[in-house]
């Protein structure tokens, strides 16, 4: 006589079949890991990168682009849950890494980076509250 325990051990090895565990054993290890994607860009302005865990506020944000797409001026604000360091570090390395330079900085109640690059102007200004809350206001257009 077949006892219930075996029984149930019989059926269960049954009806998995062939089926694969993934053990993790069979991962390829050539090269190194893939680099993250590149944070996301203020729309229009696809060389303004904006913290990927930021939502845009549409209802404060304004963009006029002329017909042709020469002329493109913008003010866009973005809210997140990211401290007003991280942030500030975001923006001096990522706007670097996008071709801008940095014209000036200004630290009173909020955080204000100027930056140009050939016949464009951008400022970015970075403000906080109690809870966290770090809203970015971006303004761009032609120098």
């Amino acid at each position: 006589m077949v006892k219930p325990a075996t029984l149930y051990l019989i059926l269960i090895l049954m009806f998995s079949g062939c089926a694969e565990w993934d053990l993790g054993l069979n991962k390829k290890k050539d090269g190194p890991p893939a680099p993250p994607p590149p944070p996301p860009t203020a729309y229009p302005f696809s060389d303004i990168p904006v913290p990927s865990n930021f939502s845009q506020d549409h209802s404060r944000s304004f963009i006029y682009e002329s017909g042709s797409g020469s002329v493109k001026v913008g003010r866009l604000v973005y809210t997140g849950w990211e401290s007003l360091e991280n942030t500030i570090k975001f923006f001096q390395n990522e706007m670097v890494n996008n071709g801008w330079t940095l014209v000036n900085s200004i630290k009173h109640d909020s955080y204000t980076l100027n930056y140009e690059k050939e016949g464009w102007a951008s400022s970015v200004n970075i403000t906080t509250n109690l809870g966290r809350r770090t809203t970015v206001e971006i303004q761009a257009g032609p120098k």
